[in-house]
Parts: C-alpha cells; sequence; structure tokens
C-alpha cells in the first residue's frame, strides 16, 4: 500500500453535502470539488481517512467506492469508533486514536463541520465548513493552503 505523508480526516455530512434531508442525486455532490483539489501538484501525497459517522453502518470499502476511481487507493480507511469518550470533542478524540495507531503520521488535516467535535488545540489543523451549504469554494482555498502547508512541513 502506498505511504501517505499528510492525512485527510473527512466528515461526510455537512461536508462533502448539506446538513439534513437531502436528495440522493445531491447526496456527496461536493466530492467533486474535493477530489479536484486532491489531484493539484503538490497534493498527491495527501491520504484520506474517513472520520464520518457514515463509518458506523458502512464498510471502509463502501465508503471508498463512493469516491472517483482515480482516488480510491487515497483512501485508507477509517478512524475506530471508541466505545467510550473522555471529552466531548468526540471527533478530535476519534482521530487521535487512529493518529496514536499510526505514529510516523506527524501532518494532518481534518475537514469537518462540527466545531465543538475538536479540542481548541486542533482548530488549527481542521478547515470548518457550514452545515447548511457544505464544501464552498472559499473552503477549498482554505483548505489548500493548509494541506500545502501540512505537505511542505514533511518535506
Amino acid at each position: 500500500m502506498r505511504e501517505f505523508p499528510v492525512i485527510l480526516f473527512l466528515d461526510f455530512d455537512g461536508v462533502l453535502h448539506p446538513v439534513g434531508g437531502v436528495p440522493e442525486r445531491q447526496r456527496m455532490g461536493k466530492l467533486p470539488l474535493l477530489e479536484a483539489l486532491l489531484r493539484e501538484p503538490g497534493l498527491e501525497g495527501v491520504g484520506i481517512v474517513i472520520s464520518s459517522t457514515w463509518r458506523v453502518i458502512h464498510t471502509a470499502a463502501q465508503l471508498r467506492s463512493l469516491f472517483a476511481p482515480d482516488m480510491r487507493e487515497r483512501v485508507l480507511g477509517c478512524t475506530p469508533q471508541l466505545e467510550q469518550h473522555r471529552t466531548p470533542h468526540r471527533r478530535y478524540e476519534d482521530i487521535s486514536a487512529w493518529l496514536r495507531a499510526h505514529p510516523a503520521i506527524r501532518e494532518w488535516v481534518a475537514l469537518d463541520d462540527d466545531f465543538h467535535g475538536f479540542a481548541p488545540e486542533a482548530h488549527a489543523r481542521t478547515v470548518f465548513t457550514n452545515s447548511d451549504t457544505g464544501l464552498t469554494p472559499r473552503d477549498i482555498d482554505v483548505l489548500r493552503a493548509r494541506l500545502l502547508q501540512a505537505a511542505g512541513a514533511d518535506a
């Protein structure tokens, strides 16, 4: 399996589509925008770990199949489903558990709409979307800068 020096922890609801009753045809509607970003020069070394609650009812293989064929090898799996959380920052705890299991990974960025799911110390590594709109071009610009910074820090 290919190694990725930077990991993007990816949420779905509120990121790849708005939260709420989204028609089937709009589900994951923002994924092509994200995939286009990840194809840009300098971002080929970004792997994806799914932190979305979708990981609870879908297998990693099912979630990987939602991505374009050229992106699927970059989807490394999912964060663990912790039985207990010690803080209200559940998403960050799940990500931290994945990072502890993969100590070689030093650079990461999260893309999420749940501001309260992250401890304040993780906010500089997280791009927060508006859950009513999902990913926007402005969010992409911020995410690009954070990922390029992380990729540069690894070099």
